[in-house]
């Protein structure tokens, strides 16, 4: 009898070995995501950039140089006009750059729901990970993360930069 719980217990723990490193890379992506409600909760664009991955930094620099564009191409009341729907300075505006694309109202017009969502879901597979929040409303949206450098980075799709 003693054997066969020796046996059992060996069992059990050898099945909980191959599922701990799954959990120990779930733990990490929730642990992320709480890390990126915070960042954007707090409108902070030097926390929320570096939880985003190379390619998003990439997409938000490509945003900025278009509003950046645009922006020094208007008339003084198209200038306040951005500066009022962007929700920052005419000098933020003339030097945009990815960062303080992330820190603009149409960055947070789009993942305002982020902060106050419910994690429902998380996918690990490899270096890559999805996971499922659940919005204040009830919408169910989907992240993608990616492993960069050992941290779990967000692949977070720019809005669109200009109208």
């Amino acid at each position: 009898m003693p054997a066969k719980l020796i046996g059992g217990v060996l069992i059990f723990i050898l099945a909980a070995g191959a599922v701990l490193p799954v959990l120990a890379g779930d733990h990490d992506v929730r642990q992320a995501f709480k890390q990126l409600q915070g960042a954007i909760k707090a409108r902070d664009p030097d926390k929320i950039w570096a939880l985003i991955d190379d390619d998003t930094q990439s997409d938000a620099n490509r945003a900025a140089k278009a509003v950046q564009a645009a922006f020094s191409k208007a008339d003084d009341k198209g200038k306040a006009e951005f500066a009022k729907k962007y929700g920052l300075s005419a000098k933020e505006l003339a030097d945009m750059t990815g960062k303080l694309f992330i820190k603009s109202n149409r960055f947070h017009g789009k993942y305002y729901e982020i902060p106050g969502s419910k994690l429902d879901s998380v996918k690990v597979k490899g270096d890559t990970a999805r996971l499922t929040y659940i919005e204040e409303d009830g919408d169910k949206e989907k992240l993608t993360l990616v492993k960069q450098k050992g941290e779990w980075r967000f692949i977070v799709p720019m809005p669109k930069a200009v109208d």
